[in-house]
């Protein structure tokens, strides 16, 4: 008796394991992404643009330029690893903002137009936007701030690129503008452009101007990691 009652727990224990192993496991949750769009025609240097920021960093550019800049509407993609310090601002501003869950929209009239602003949030239990021309509420600006600096750093890697390419002689110009731009605090994430600026550094064919300014830059591409604080929650 004592036999056929072993027997029978080693059965039920085999059984119930193999019911375990049987269920189906859940599926790796997604990284959650903050998104942030911008739409003018009147937008320089860029028309319409978009930034998708993964959790990890991993960050995906797309825009179109504005004819009016360079005479085309050139469309670009751009993909780039996102500063440690960048991810931790934005998600900590995002969940400020309640992760844009609401209306964020200035109530004052007569407010000027400076474009059309869509922000995003997309997490294993949340899928939420908001879109406004203009917010009050301070962590949807400093949001903003951020996305359209990083969008004339971009703007600038392009044309370094293509000065480099055809007008060399310009560059210290270019980079001057880069640099003041950065001490002003007009342009983020200069990470995103390095290997342009890298090249023109290590060019000794360049101006010696022209590398001195982008080892300037390239100096600020460590930056202190700690992530600004949120500012409220209130829009």
């Amino acid at each position: 008796m004592r036999l056929v009652r072993a027997f029978g727990l080693v059965a039920y224990l085999l059984l119930s394991t193999l019911g375990l192993l049987a269920q189906p496991s859940s599926a790796p949750s997604k990284p959650a992404m903050v998104v942030f769009r911008f739409l003018w025609k009147q937008g320089m240097p860029w028309m319409d643009y978009s930034f998708t920021v993964s959790e990890s960093g991993a960050t995906h550019f797309a825009g179109t330029g504005n004819p009016a800049e360079n005479g085309e509407g050139d469309s670009v993609q751009q993909d780039f690893v996102m500063s440690e310090a960048g991810v931790k601002n934005i998600f900590q501003w995002a969940k400020a903002a309640d992760y844009f869950q609401g209306e964020f929209e200035t109530r004052q009239k007569h407010v000027a137009q400076t474009g059309t602003k869509t922000l995003e949030y997309h997490g294993p239990s949340v899928d939420t936007s908001t879109t406004y021309n203009y917010s009050p509420n301070l962590n949807i600006q400093q949001l903003t701030k951020l996305f359209q600096a990083i969008a004339v750093t971009l703007d600038y890697g392009r044309k370094l690129e293509f000065q480099y390419r055809f007008d060399k002689l310009g560059m210290d110009k270019r980079l001057q503008e880069l640099v003041e731009l950065k001490n002003n605090g007009q342009v983020e994430e200069l990470g995103a452009i390095e290997p342009i600026l890298r090249k023109i550094a290590d060019d000794e064919n360049m101006m010696h101007l022209a590398r001195m300014q982008a080892k300037q830059l390239l100096k600020s591409l460590n930056p202190d990691t700690t992530a600004s604080k949120p500012t409220g929650s209130q829009p």
